[in-house]
């Protein structure tokens, strides 16, 4: 049985995340522009949450782009919602492999519940 995360455990997690994200987006021969740019939508809307985003809820996210930033131009919040979902489907794809989470709001890092053997990979 795993222990639960430490606070140490947590905010290594969330340095973590936002540099896999960072390495993949590269990875996948993405300009430099536009990684920043999606680092800095991403880090926006974690500065205006004030805590993880694994806790934000979908009325936290609301408020958000309907509130906080309702004055600002339209293609700048579509920037920073494609930015986002983008970052959000990027963890979705990355800590869901290999890992059994809850059903529900599966994306929540702290709802792992287990490691799961990885499916076996056979040769071609």
């Amino acid at each position: 049985m795993r222990t639960p995360a430490t606070a140490e455990d947590l905010e290594a997690l969330e340095t973590d995340m936002p540099a896999g994200f960072v390495l993949a987006r590269a990875a996948a021969r993405l300009t430099d522009g536009t990684i920043s740019s999606d680092v800095v939508h991403v880090e926006q809307g974690r500065a205006w949450f004030g805590r993880p985003l694994w806790e934000m809820e979908p009325t936290d996210d609301d408020t958000y782009f309907g509130k906080a930033l309702r004055d600002i131009k339209p293609s700048t919040r579509t920037g920073r919602a494609a930015a986002r979902t983008v970052y959000f489907r990027f963890l979705e794809l990355r800590y869901e492999v290999g890992w059994a989470v809850r059903p529900r709001r599966a994306w929540r890092a702290r709802q792992v519940i287990a490691p799961v053997a990885a499916a076996p990979t056979t040769a071609r």
